[in-house]
């Protein structure tokens, strides 16, 4: 008799288990995180755009779009159940991407992303699964963005805002599923599981 795997508390995925090297803000994204990585090809065009002009940012991730808060534990089984439970509620979303915005004072460079009001309403619902219990809040309003280059001064930010005007990638596409990504020992998030909206 198999047991019932709502009750069961076997993680879903492997964790860095030394993370003292890691600086502080890191370390809060040690369980992970959900996010909505884009297909090809905006996937391989923003990649590009990433590994030329903040290499840093793209060895920590493939181009995204932030969605949730990090995780502030283990993801159990049960956990990634009742989170399927409720992305399964959720109909796939077309995302426009583009063109290039950033958030001065805080230098980077992003593309813009709609509909922001559809993707808070995803990350709202996700993040009242238990497994967000306890997390910190977070720190900032929800602003969806695809980031080019995030570790670059406030000058570059200018210039990469006229250099990238014509060549910055803008499109759509149908967003079907949500990606749990996980950091390695070395900080580099990879797609562990991914949850499906509904069809």
């Amino acid at each position: 008799m198999h047991d019932d795997p709502r009750e069961s508390t076997e993680m879903v995925t492997t964790y860095a288990a030394d993370v003292g090297e890691w600086e502080a803000w890191q370390r809060e994204y040690r369980f992970g995180v959900l996010l909505i990585y884009p297909p090809d090809p905006p996937l391989l065009q923003v990649n590009a755009l990433r590994a030329e002009y903040d290499p840093r940012s793209q060895s920590v991730c493939d181009a995204h779009i932030s969605l949730t808060i990090p995780l502030p534990r283990p993801l159990t089984e049960a956990h990634w159940i009742e989170l399927e439970s409720i992305a399964s509620g959720i109909a796939p979303i077309t995302i426009h991407y583009g063109p290039l915005i950033n958030y001065l004072p805080y230098p980077g460079v992003c593309l813009a992303i709609e509909p922001q009001a559809e993707l808070d309403r995803l990350r709202a619902a996700l993040e009242t699964a238990s497994a967000f219990t306890g997390a910190p809040a977070r720190r900032h309003p929800f602003s969806a963005h695809m980031t080019i280059a995030q570790f670059i001064s406030a000058d570059e930010t200018k210039a990469l805002m006229v250099e990238l005007n014509e060549v910055a990638p803008q499109g759509s596409f149908l967003c079907i599923g949500v990606s749990y990504a996980v950091p390695d020992s070395d900080f580099g998030f990879t797609e562990r599981m991914r949850l499906e909206l509904s069809h």
